[in-house]
């Protein structure tokens, strides 16, 4: 579940294509767990072979010789063995489709990598997990401490969620009314803003430019400021540094 929870999150940073990787990969470890509930062994497609000279099979034998059921098998092999269909079965597999081409090509077939995790989600996997345990990926983003004060208190998941797949009445009851209260204040807020930049004259900007010259030349000498300078002129020449190393291949 931090493995989906961390892959979720890349995708709601717009971080892609290695969230659809990511999240492929919680939904194996998540599908399988919940088969290995009725007995660890159901996972496995393929066995270590008996040996009369051996011991009894050891988990070590299973991690050297044992090969687990792959991603596009896992969904009949869940209905066999807990009688639970995925219902959006076309829409597991195009995502299975889609992490292949990333491991094997290292890139996909896709613009959005980031939306269409985030879809998969919250549409497939999520309501699939929360059916097997009573628990979502939400509830491991929400009461993380690490996660509330700049992502959740701002209004900042609510947000990320709203943009690309909206809120509905399960998600409303994942969130919860703090998630949207936080929401809506970000948004005042930043209609504030706007309110604000908009009545700006050219005026305005002249004088802001003004006290800007004033406050530069009044740190002229200040040893600090030089150093931040300096600093912001090295990361400027390493970006181009690195800039020209990737431009090299």
């Amino acid at each position: 579940m931090l493995l989906f929870r961390d892959a979720l999150m890349e995708a709601l940073h717009g971080a892609k294509p290695m969230c659809i990787v990511h999240t492929a990969h919680a939904a194996e470890i998540l599908l399988k767990a919940r088969i290995a509930q009725e007995h660890p062994l159901l996972i496995f497609s393929k066995l270590p072979k008996a040996d009369s000279n051996k011991s009894p099979l050891t988990l070590i034998d299973l991690l050297e010789s044992g090969h687990t059921i792959s991603y596009a098998d896992l969904p009949n092999h869940l209905w066999a063995t807990t009688g639970i269909k995925i219902e959006r079965i076309k829409q597991y597999l195009e995502f299975g489709r889609l992490r292949n081409q990333i491991i094997h090509f290292s890139m996909a077939n896709v613009e959005t990598p980031d939306v269409l995790t985030i879809r998969y989600s919250l549409e497939v996997l999520d309501p699939l997990v929360e059916s097997f345990w009573g628990r979502s990926v939400i509830d491991f983003i929400t009461k993380d401490p690490r996660y509330y004060p700049d992502f959740i208190g701002s209004g900042l998941l609510e947000d990320a969620i709203r943009k690309t797949f909206g809120i509905d009445e399960r998600l409303r009851r994942l969130l919860g009314d703090v998630n949207k209260a936080a929401w809506e204040k970000m948004n005042a807020h930043d209609e504030e803003t706007k309110k604000f930049y908009e009545s700006i004259t050219t005026k305005d900007w002249e004088n802001w430019g003004a006290e800007h010259e004033t406050w530069l030349k009044s740190k002229a000498g200040d040893i600090y400021y030089e150093q931040d300078q300096q600093l912001i002129q090295q990361l400027i020449e390493d970006k181009a540094n690195w800039d020209g190393f990737l431009d090299s291949f």
